[in-house]
């Protein structure tokens, strides 16, 4: 398309059709010559007779003044906007500097949406379209096999590593590691859990990345006969060691191996995954047979000039010759080769999709608060009036009006713009660390997720200030020079015109000030749960006692073969549970120890269950057309738990008895409930020797209706107060406590009562479990109260970011407002002048300027109380008292709204009547 075509289209947008203005011109003088006429005492048809013959061929005038007109334009057009010059940057600031009030609002409503927007996008992109940050990063491959038969990967594939390893042309470098956790034991004798890679020296080949320290693993390292040897990472470097340049040469413990470090890593370094230390894969595949051995995960590189698709055709030909030798392991199996970090946080193509359209989101509400801004920048503009008339008198066309404002929004959204994507960064690093801490309960994200923006990212932000530049610069622009200017002009000096709200800017400060009114629900909501928490008192003094979840290598004593089966790990498992608590007791500040599957004020798993002879709030199962059977009926929380656990919290037995050990035999079946269960479940009914069963986990029924008759059946023995078995919704949840032994449950928490200071019995603790096994693994030690800081943590994330928001939403309406009201009573303070020196009372001149505004913050208000009591009935705390404080919310709203215009009001109240009357309209 050519650029006179291009120019042409373009013209026809910023621009009001040239034939239409050159109509509107003649016109104009048709009604001047008319006015002369009649004034002369001509009859007015006459008069306009003698008008139109004056002019002769009106259409070819038409005609021949439209081509000149738009070939003027075309010029005008090409000139108008190649001239952003610097000028017009100094021109955009000092609109900002003489609008304070604007800029300040608007400088921060453009910086919460490049916020969100940019940081949004930012870990959209690292969670669906992940890249390593290491060389040539895209290259780094993982091959792994899947089974057709059950869709499971397969990772017991020790034998086909080797063959891969050997026989790979379009990888390089191919290399093996399984991911572990191990206490890391220095001379104090404290063990604390590390991520450790069990893995190939060629990793260090593939990441290409230098040791800072030292050195990496080398292929020497892997063999059976070598010393034991260990990498560690900078963070493990400084915690544990201090920085000590000293450090190789070093021996540690890792559990119950010695080890010597021989390299340190620099930081931001955690190949393959999240690990923070690195020891040889040594593999032995003539002591497994084919589909056994260790779970392993396979990586390398790309060869030069090999692709995906090249490498995923090699190892399906191997993979198919291995299928034909060996049917029996590997019939079912086929490879995937794909880059290595989406091996390991796989989204699918449906949640890719469904991820990426939270941008969609975003963007809408970018839109809609580049609207309001806009609204803002309109009534700027509009008051601007007499300044774009005159300039257009001058000479200057409509883009070069336009392309003014447009300057002045860019330089608005610059600022904002720098401000955003430093609260991006900073606001990605909390997302992470709540994604963290609250989320995957303390376990680290992957290396390659961090709270730097990419250059993609940079160019989406650029491109949303470019977009906000033209909502809020453009758009107005176009809006306040849509007519002819020189009819303005004339309009103007004659006392009329001026510019009007159109119904669109009604329904952005309608649209504003509903969800202005909304949205304060989400924080209020959040508010009332993060407050409920901190107040939950379940009756036991949580500041006495320490918590710790406790995990066990696996794998038995290094260098020994021993037993490596499910029951020879639980039996010692349990046997370093026992010894444990048996050292704990000895000591003289513990009080008395215990273990539970799950601690009060923990998470628990929720089932539903049957009650013989009917509960109160059970109802029988749903069958769906679509999908599996669901299950109606109540959710109750359940936990395994040791015979004194109830007794060492010092929880009382409200009925019945507490566990003793004959209810540890496998048909005994006794369990011990909750007030909330007997309440909410049986109705108040008589608990003791009430049976019930377990009908399914969550919602899901995984096994068909008739299977259910085999699940056993438990009877109640006890009941003891709510001791905090939910921390959602539902704090006063039914529950039940099963007798188990210490390790009947992996892994296990631990509740050691304390004299003293609990956070100050942490290190102890460790030292403790350590001496007695130091295989043993402590995770989240803290005082039992402080584990509810994370639960806490997690909804003042939601509070501040939903305050946040609703307080831009408040802003943004009332400076919508008010800057509505204020070009609305400038506009027609000459009214108001005229209307009071006859002698109206100032009373209704309030009102009728009211009107308006106030129609608008009702319609919101009702818009918005709509909303609210949506979310109340989809069950988002439809309490009495969340009725009454939004509701009272809802009405300081509508009065603060109605503040915003009593300001411009008073003011043009306040000018003398003579003076108003000079006012231009």
């Amino acid at each position: 398309m050519s650029r006179e075509l291009w120019g042409r289209r373009w013209a026809r947008i910023v621009r009001p059709s040239t034939g239409r203005e050159v109509s509107e011109e003649l016109e104009f003088h048709v009604e001047e010559r008319v006015r002369d006429y009649v004034a002369r005492g001509m009859d007015p048809e006459a008069a306009r007779a003698a008008a139109l013959a004056r002019l002769g061929d009106l259409a070819g005038v038409r005609r021949e003044c439209t081509e000149l007109l738009a070939g003027q334009r075309r010029v005008e057009a090409r000139r108008d906007w190649l001239q952003v010059s610097w000028l017009d940057m100094k021109l955009g600031l000092r609109m900002l500097v003489k609008y304070p009030g604007l800029t300040i609002m608007a400088t921060l409503s453009i910086a919460f949406a490049i916020w969100i927007g940019a940081g949004t996008f930012e870990f959209v992109k690292q969670a669906v379209f992940p890249t390593l940050p290491l060389p040539d990063g895209d290259r780094i491959v993982g091959i792994e096999l899947r089974s057709a038969a059950t869709n499971q990967f397969e990772r017991r594939i020790l034998h086909d590593f080797v063959t891969w390893r050997e026989e790979l042309e379009t990888v390089d470098d191919l290399g093996a590691y399984r991911a572990l956790q191990r206490n890391l034991i220095t001379g104090a004798g404290l063990g604390d859990p590390v991520e450790v890679a069990e893995i190939s020296a060629a990793a260090f080949r593939v990441a290409r990345v230098r040791p800072l320290l030292g050195r990496v693993l080398v292929a020497a390292d892997e063999r059976a006969d070598a010393a034991a040897v260990a990498v560690i990472g900078h963070d493990i470097w400084q915690a544990r060691f201090g920085g000590d340049s000293a450090i190789i040469g070093r021996e540690v413990s890792l559990g119950r191996a010695r080890t010597t470090i021989v390299g340190v890593m620099p930081a931001e370094f955690a190949f393959p995954v999240a690990q923070s230390l690195w020891v040889p894969l040594r593999l032995d595949p003539l002591a497994h047979g084919r589909g056994e051995g260790p779970a392993l995960r396979v990586f390398g590189r790309l060869a030069e000039g090999a692709s995906l698709e090249s490498a995923e055709a090699e190892v399906r030909a191997l993979v198919a010759r291995a299928a034909r030798a060996y049917p029996e392991t590997h019939e079912h199996l086929y490879p995937e080769v794909l880059p290595h970090a989406r091996t390991i946080f796989r989204v699918y193509p449906n949640d890719a999709a469904a991820l990426s359209s939270v941008n969609l989101f975003v963007l809408m509400l970018i839109v809609l608060i580049c609207g309001n801004i806009a609204l803002l920048m309109f009534a700027r503009a509009a008051t601007r009036e007499n300044e774009l008339v005159v300039r257009s008198a001058l000479g200057a066309g409509r883009g070069r009006l336009v392309a003014q404002l447009f300057t002045e929004s860019l330089v608005l959204g610059v600022i904002g713009s720098a401000l955003g994507l430093a609260a991006a960064v900073a606001g990605l690093r909390w997302l992470l660390h709540i994604v963290e801490t609250a989320i995957m309960d303390g376990e680290r994200l992957p290396f390659w997720m961090s709270a730097e923006l990419s250059p993609v990212t940079y160019a989406y932000a650029i491109l949303l200030t470019l977009l906000t530049a033209v909502i809020t610069g453009v758009l107005p622009g176009l809006k306040v020079t849509g007519k002819h200017m020189g009819a303005r002009l004339r309009q103007a000096t004659a006392g009329g015109g001026g510019f009007r709200f159109g119904g669109i800017w009604t329904w952005v400060i309608v649209s504003q000030v509903a969800v202005t009114v909304a949205f304060p629900a989400v924080a209020y909501i959040t508010r009332s749960g993060m407050t409920q928490l901190r107040e939950l008192d379940i009756g036991v003094p949580t500041e006495q006692y320490v918590a710790a979840r406790i995990e066990m290598d696996r794998e038995p004593v290094p260098g020994l073969r021993g037993d490596t089966s499910e029951a020879a790990f639980t039996a010692r498992y349990e046997r370093s549970l026992r010894a444990l608590e048996l050292r704990l007791e000895q000591a003289p500040e513990v009080r008395a120890v215990t273990f539970g599957e799950r601690l009060p004020l923990m998470y628990h798993p929720h089932r539903r269950i049957e009650v013989e002879g009917g509960g109160a709030a059970l109802t029988p199962l749903e069958v769906r057309t679509f999908g599996d059977p669901v299950e109606l009926g109540y959710r109750v929380a359940s936990a395994h738990v040791a015979l004194d656990f109830l007794s060492t919290l010092g929880s009382p037995v409200l009925q019945g008895r507490t566990f003793h050990s004959g209810d540890l035999a496998g048909a005994a079946g006794a369990v011990i409930v909750n007030e909330s269960f007997v309440r909410r479940v049986l109705g108040g009914r008589q608990p003791i020797g009430q049976r019930f069963r377990y009908r399914a986990f969550e919602e899901r029924v995984p096994r068909v209706v008739a299977d259910v008759a085999q699940e056993p059946w438990y009877h109640i023995v006890g009941v003891v107060p709510d001791l905090g078995m939910a921390l959602d919704d539902d704090i006063k949840r039914a529950g039940i406590y099963h007798p188990a032994t210490p390790g009947t449950a992996y892994p296990a928490n631990i509740a050691v009562h304390v004299r003293g200071d609990a956070a100050a019995f942490a290190p102890t603790l460790r030292a403790v479990a350590t001496a007695v096994e130091p295989s043993l693994r402590l995770y989240g030690v803290m005082p039992l109260r402080d584990v509810l800081d994370v639960e806490v943590d997690f909804y003042a994330f939601w509070f501040r970011l939903s305050l946040m928001v609703s307080g831009i939403a408040l802003a943004l309406s009332l400076a919508g407002i008010y800057a509505v009201m204020a070009y609305t009573v400038a506009r027609r303070t000459r009214e108001i002048g005229i209307r009071v020196a006859l002698g109206g009372d100032a009373r209704h001149v309030v009102l009728a300027i009211f009107r308006r505004p106030l129609i608008q913050v009702s319609a919101g208000i009702v818009l918005g109380g709509l909303i609210l009591f949506g979310l109340m009935v989809a069950g988002w705390g439809a309490s009495a008292k969340g009725v009454a404080v939004l509701s009272g919310y809802a009405l300081i709203m509508l009065g603060v709204c109605l503040l915003a215009c009593i300001a411009p009001t008073r003011r043009a109240l306040g000018v003398p009547p003579t003076e108003a009357m000079r006012t231009e309209g």
